[in-house]
């Protein structure tokens, strides 16, 4: 298969999962904006035709017009495992289906739906009882988040998949963005995608510009629109996206300095440190019936929603000046719950 045969089936609608098809010029349209030297619409009509002989594309006539749109399983990896397919194999693609929640696996989980759709059927073609409890093991777990369950806004799929080629091909990506104090913007911007992130349910772009030294984040429902130029960029040996996460706590809201954190909790709110850590130097005391635990953490918004989330059965000892922001907002509370 060369170069363009696997652009034209990186665009093509997918039978497994849409029912849409592309014409003939849709295509070269679609390839013209992220593939340099792109050849004439008439080469890109015969690449189709001899990928429909091969039996890897479908077409159909709609009026003068000719569509196209990739075979269910045309990858061949549907095709070729579902006769070998082990019940091992079929389990854990429908556990990795059923229990991936977070955004980015569902996104990039369309390629495999041929692969799931195969793993389902193998898990319901059963001979005995064995095999049988293969196809029960799905309805025999869960999963639940320990947070209150919020319902986070979608990411347009195509958008996301514009997004993520860029990134991955190092391309230029010119986006519209309308965050919440400009949600009517229409203003294009050229930003350089650095990396994708998934936090607390939101999924956001960090990109850099030319000429700013310091990346910004865009949270992906947020883009309007998003086309992949043309032109490259040179990644910055300089960045990391996991210090940029995890080191510079760069999701972290708001992120202020490190601080000395001490807190003494009641009615064992913070029984679940002892087994997961605040922080790496954490220490832990118990005296009388409360628990006191101390140590390093970044001071941010999210460390201030943690910590009201245990109301009154927390009580900040240190930072001082956290204690007494702390004391100022349970006063207010006390006030508007008074009337």
């Amino acid at each position: 298969m060369s170069d363009i045969d696997r652009e034209i089936m990186r665009v093509l609608p997918d039978a497994a999962t849409q029912s849409t098809y592309l014409s003939t010029p849709d295509i070269h349209r679609r390839l013209m904006s992220t593939v340099p030297n792109m050849p004439s619409s008439k080469t890109i009509y015969r690449h189709l035709a001899k990928l429909e002989e091969e039996g890897l594309v479908e077409m159909d006539e709609r009026g003068r017009a000719t569509v196209w749109r990739k075979k269910a399983g045309a990858s061949g990896m549907a095709s070729k495992g579902g006769a070998m397919m082990s019940f091992d194999e079929a389990l854990a693609l429908q556990t990795l289906r059923r229990f991936s929640s977070r955004q980015i696996p569902g996104l990039v989980a369309d390629s495999l739906s041929p692969m799931f759709d195969v793993a389902d059927t193998r898990l319901q073609r059963t001979n005995n009882e064995t095999e049988r409890k293969y196809s029960r093991w799905a309805s025999k777990v869960a999963v639940e988040s320990g947070g209150f369950a919020l319902h986070y806004p979608s990411i347009d799929r195509e958008q996301f998949a514009t997004v993520s080629r860029a990134l991955f091909e190092e391309r230029q990506l010119e986006i519209v963005y309308r965050p919440r104090n400009n949600a009517d913007n229409d203003r294009a911007k050229t930003v350089l995608p650095f990396g994708i992130v998934e936090v607390g349910g939101l999924v956001y772009l960090v990109a850099g510009m030319e000429g700013k030294p310091n990346p910004t984040m865009y949270r992906m429902d947020r883009i309007a629109r998003a086309a992949a130029r043309l032109e490259s960029f040179v990644y910055p040996s300089s960045f990391s996206l996991d210090a940029y996460v995890r080191q510079q706590r760069s999701f972290d809201f708001m992120v202020e300095k490190e601080v000395q954190l001490k807190l003494k909790f009641v009615g064992a709110a913070g029984e679940h440190l002892l087994e997961a850590p605040m922080s790496k130097d954490q220490k832990s005391t118990r005296k009388d019936d409360a628990l006191h635990v101390q140590g390093t953490v970044m001071l941010s918004q999210r460390l201030r929603w943690w910590l009201r989330s245990f109301g009154p059965n927390v009580e900040v000892i240190g930072p001082a000046s956290l204690r007494a922001e702390l004391a100022e907002e349970a006063a207010a509370l006390a006030k508007i719950y008074s009337n």
